[in-house]
């Protein structure tokens, strides 16, 4: 092969055309293709399965031995290993680092009024918990109390609870889990027996249409925690069925190790020719929900794929050294990025980008899932989110067109969604790093015992890799004539997001979630209300692409004078178009006199969105919801529920986040709640978000100034 160049003279645009960005470098893609292996990526999935591997355990540490010495095989430059305590004391960035925990040994027999083995470990490793207790060695014999849902204290009254074991059957939303358990411990249970299958995705993964599966579950990382078993579905409907007919007793013997230990780090370098101090980084964690959790191992085995494919094309002189470096760092999920943070907090602008990596080689038809890039949020507006996306669109897909002997057909689906704050990202992106995260979702086995190596699929990982492995070459690369380009796609897709504004708002001008009313019409109020919704989201939407266009800007550090003077020039230009664009959108939306209108080059408003001025007190990572009670937490989300039937309780995950990051003491409430709605697409009140803001100020997390 040829020696190839990142950045190829770029071709001539047809007439009247954009020429797509990623014709600007084919031969990217063209050396991953060449050097990157879907089935290498696949076995070491499978060897990394093999190991139990929560935070400090002993497959924890093996599987990420695995990963340092695989790093140092495939050629990197350098490999550093940094550990930390897991002590339930040391306390970093606002978090205490959790004690570590591992499982031994367990089993759940029914006794009477039959005898039966229910599930045991090492057999369904899924079955206990993280951090639940241990039983007396020998085991205890037991009573078993179905307490339903368990998430009123109505559900305990009049049982005998204290001492016994409570039946807590699944509440089909995530945060139910843990205040169900807290219940059942304040009523003095001595153990649960739960058949809870969180992040439910209707009609495949449900708990009647898994009854097998058995969900990994965590309790908050104490010391003294009761021990548990997670069962499936069947096991819980024999329970309750025998509960309601007579007494019920069981045999629970758990053997847990809940101990100070420590995690480690591993950070491994393909060095950057020019400027090696900058990086993209790539992240993956060697913890994982349970064994065998092929998802979880995914994100490590394609890191290791993609630095021995970059490595031994580099030594070939098929691909030149990268300017920057490229970096993979090996964690346990959260507790590793808190770490690498903490200790590299003033280096962290050197950081162009971390691509999280999560379950990127999901065999798609088996597990009813598709790859997912979701986006960095709003709160840290970058070039990548529309170079990610435009790299999933452009680069060659699976199948040839009859038509045209080019791979142009998708087999592997792939697509792009709003921020979510499944994995590492979370963190990065609160201290200002642009962290897209890649996984599949829908995901049929997510954390239970089925989620076997076999259901991924090479082909999935070749697509993740050779897109991801693209895209962090692209950035570590680019300089100021690179930089081009990206911000030509930045404002292209920019556009659309405009004109899909008006468009919607033309065409229904109330969101859909409200619904037709007075036989389809709108009631004018509702359509002006429709209107001044459409008109403000392309004011933000414009204020906040014309920020990632930016941002593309600082690629050409270390240009000389006259190519960053070029550069910025060129973003000017294109900023000034997206805002004519704006303009006209507005006029058309009914602003002929402007309530947001192009003036002195930039967007005006008359009227800033009200209401106090949030500012973090303290240097955190996100704490999410906290503050409020469950039963404060479950009317947010029915109010905000009238207003928008989509919200979940996942939802406040994504409006807890942003609220947190958007926090800096400049914007309002309303700023905030406005700027989070239109990143996600819903329609709810500033009031919803002040009750939010209210249960960080009372944690002493917030301040809420005017």
């Amino acid at each position: 092969m040829n020696r190839c160049h990142f950045w190829p003279h770029r071709q001539e645009t047809p007439r009247g055309g954009r020429k797509h960005l990623t014709a600007v470098f084919p031969e990217l893609e063209a050396v991953l293709r060449t050097y990157l292996s879907g089935s290498r990526a696949q076995q070491d999935t499978a060897f990394i399965t093999q190991f139990y591997r929560s935070p400090g355990s002993s497959g924890y540490h093996a599987a990420t031995q695995f990963a340092a010495d695989a790093m140092r095989d495939a050629g990197a430059d350098e490999v550093v290993e940094e550990t930390y305590p897991l002590d339930g004391e040391t306390r970093l960035l606002g978090r205490v680092m959790p004690p570590a925990w591992e499982p031994v040994d367990a089993e759940l027999v029914l006794v009477e009024p039959a005898r039966e083995r229910l599930i045991g470990y090492p057999e369904i490793p899924s079955t206990l918990p993280w951090w639940c207790g241990s039983t007396p060695e020998e085991g205890l014999t037991i009573d078993v109390v179905d307490i339903g849902l368990g998430l009123s204290p109505a559900d305990y009254e009049g049982k005998a609870i204290r001492g016994n074991a409570v039946l807590i059957r699944d509440a089909e939303a995530r945060p139910k889990w843990t205040h169900a358990a807290e219940l059942a411990q304040q009523h003095g249970a001595a153990g649960i027996i739960t058949d809870y299958l969180h992040s439910q995705t209707v009609p495949w993964r449900t708990r009647r249409a898994l009854p097998e599966a058995v969900q990994l579950l965590r309790f908050p990382p104490r010391w003294d925690n009761p021990w548990a078993f997670s069962v499936g579905f069947d096991v819980a409907e024999r329970l309750a069925r025998l509960a309601s007919q007579g007494p019920v007793r069981v045999h629970a013997r758990v053997s847990a190790r809940t101990f100070s230990g420590q995690a480690r780090n591993v950070v491994a370098t393909i060095r950057g020719a020019q400027r090696p101090e900058e990086s993209v980084l790539f992240i993956a964690h060697t913890s994982a929900g349970t064994k065998p959790c092929a998802n979880c191992a995914a994100g490590p085995a394609l890191m290791i794929e993609l630095c021995r494919a970059i490595q031994t094309a580099i030594r070939n002189g098929t691909l030149p050294r990268p300017a920057r470096s490229l970096r993979f760092l090996f964690v346990a999920e959260g507790l590793g990025s808190i770490h690498f943070i903490h200790k590299r907090r003033a280096d962290l602008e050197k950081i162009k980008a971390t691509i999280c990596l999560d379950s990127v080689g999901h065999r798609q038809e088996r597990l009813k899932s598709s790859l997912v890039f979701y986006r960095s949020p709003d709160s840290v507006p970058s070039y990548v989110n529309d170079l990610g996306v435009a790299l999933i669109e452009g680069l060659p897909k699976e199948a040839d067109w009859p038509f045209k002997n080019a791979p142009l057909i998708p087999l592997v689906n792939f697509h792009e969604l709003p921020y979510t704050p499944w994995s590492d990202n979370h963190y990065w992106v609160a201290f200002g790093v642009p962290a897209p995260l890649i996984m599949s979702w829908p995901d049929l086995y997510f954390h239970t015992q089925l989620l076997t190596a076999e259901h991924t699929d090479p082909m999935v990982f070749e697509r993740s890799g050779r897109t991801l492995g693209t895209l962090a070459l692209a950035i570590a690369d680019a300089g100021a004539r690179q930089a081009r380009p990206i911000l030509e796609e930045v404002a292209a897709k920019a556009s659309l997001r405009i004109g899909r504004a008006v468009r919607d708002a033309t065409r229904n001008p109330i969101n859909a979630s409200v619904g037709p009313r007075d036989g389809g019409r709108q009631p004018p109020s509702l359509e002006n209300d429709g209107r001044d919704r459409a008109r403000r989201e392309i004011v933000y939407l414009t204020r906040r692409d014309g920020a990632a266009l930016r941002s593309a800007v600082s690629l050409a550090e270390g240009a000389s004078s006259s190519e960053q003077a070029a550069l910025e020039a060129a973003a000017a230009d294109l900023l000034d178009g997206l805002r004519a664009q704006a303009a006209a959108a507005l006029r058309r939306l009914g602003d002929a006199d402007g309530a947001a209108m192009v003036r002195d080059g930039r967007i005006e408003e008359l009227t800033r969105p009200s209401g106090p001025v949030p500012r973090r007190t303290l240097e955190v990572v996100p704490p999410g919801l906290v503050g409020l009670s469950y039963e404060e937490t479950a009317a947010l989300v029915e109010a905000m529920r009238a207003e928008d039937s989509r919200v979940t309780w996942e939802t406040l995950r994504l409006f807890a986040d942003e609220l947190w990051n958007f926090a800096d003491g400049r914007r309002t409430l309303g700023e905030i709640a406005e700027a989070v709605t239109f990143e996600f697409g819903f329609t709810v009140g500033e009031k919803h978000f002040l009750t939010m803001a209210r249960g960080l100020e009372r944690t002493g997390l917030f301040a809420l100034n005017g």
